[in-house]
């Protein structure tokens, strides 16, 4: 069925199995469950994420909190080596078992019954730079269809016999109601919201060809979510071409072309020297939208050195077809 000329992509040809793909993958050269999103505490707003990843025979995990009204930021990037991260047990792949990842201080859970519900999320980091303790325990299941990345879930797309070695694999759990407490040098906040899930696994580069991207993440109120991406880094007040996978709240998804723009002030690492857009408007022509995406604090990095990331909470504001609308982000930038 056509959309206003629109085309969406048939649900026949997403390559994402539900429940059975959010289990761990043997033989994926990389796989990751990666939680971020916006949480509130009444007045107060925090951003955060939890990402247990694998990459072979190694693993890491990387936790970040943002307190945006006090203007921190807390991070921790951990390695997890052999005989600390056994590929063979770090996560659940059987589909008949209650689901689970482990690996160091994250631990992630759910019922077999529906894994993308009733997930409960553990986990705890000491910041970097200043040893502050901060401790997750959250509460997450999604509402609604799931996020088809690219609308098939798989690059290339759409391949005639996609495996594991060859391919990437792409879904995401956009509309997680999450609940539970998070705690900041032992003082504890009550928090509740929704929170985002990436779940990546297959062929992701290496870390000898690292890939390069940036990425932004909508929650909107008109109950459309959208991921918008380029792998051609843009410049400062240059517009760049880019792609978008939108989905109503229905579950009907597209992807389509899209444009971004970095606008305003960037931020500069002080540790790494990377430098950062913090204003990045995003035009999608077949849906008359323009959004601006905006990072709620500046210093949002893991400042890891083979390879630093930025991922900060934002917020979008601007119109989708050509009504108002606004909503919680993401913004995630590699830049070198």
């Amino acid at each position: 069925m056509e959309d206003g000329g629109l085309v969406p992509i048939p649900p026949s040809q997403s390559v994402i199995h539900l429940p059975a793909d959010q289990y761990l993958h043997i033989g994926a050269p990389t796989e990751w469950w990666w939680h971020t999103g916006t949480l509130k505490a009444g007045d107060r707003t925090f951003g955060f994420e939890i990402n247990a990843a694998s990459f072979g025979l190694f693993g890491f995990t990387q936790v970040m909190l943002t307190d945006v009204d006090k203007n921190r930021h807390f991070q921790q990037t951990a390695p997890c080596l052999p005989p600390a991260f056994n590929p063979d047990t770090w996560a659940e792949h059987d589909p008949a078992k209650d689901w689970f990842v482990k690996l160091g201080e994250i631990a992630m859970q759910a019922p077999q019954s529906d894994p993308t519900r009733d997930m409960r999320v553990t986990a705890q980091l000491v910041d970097q730079v200043t040893s502050t303790a901060v401790a997750f325990d959250l509460t997450l299941s999604q509402q609604g269809p799931p996020f088809i990345v690219w609308g098939t879930g798989v690059l290339p797309s759409p391949p005639p016999e996609p495996d594991l070695q060859h391919n990437n694999f792409y879904y995401s759990l956009t509309r997680l109601a999450a609940s539970g407490s998070i705690s900041i040098g032992g003082e504890k906040f009550d928090v509740t919201g929704v929170t985002w899930m990436d779940h990546e696994y297959g062929l992701f580069g290496s870390q000898g060809d690292r890939p390069k991207w940036i990425l932004q993440d909508m929650q909107l109120s008109n109950g459309v979510c959208i991921s918008n991406y380029t792998t051609d880094l843009p410049e400062l007040d240059k517009r760049t071409a880019s792609q978008a996978t939108v989905q109503r709240a229905d579950g009907t998804t597209y992807f389509v072309s899209s444009f971004v723009t970095p606008i305003g002030a960037t931020w500069t690492s002080p540790v790494t020297g990377a430098t950062y857009f913090m204003k990045l408007k995003v035009e999608i022509p077949a849906f008359e939208a323009t959004l601006l995406v905006s990072s709620l604090v500046d210093s949002q990095e893991f400042p890891v050195m083979q390879g630093p990331v930025y991922e900060g909470v934002a917020d979008a504001v601007g119109t989708f077809e050509c009504e108002e609308v606004a909503g919680t982000a993401w913004s995630e930038q590699t830049m070198r």
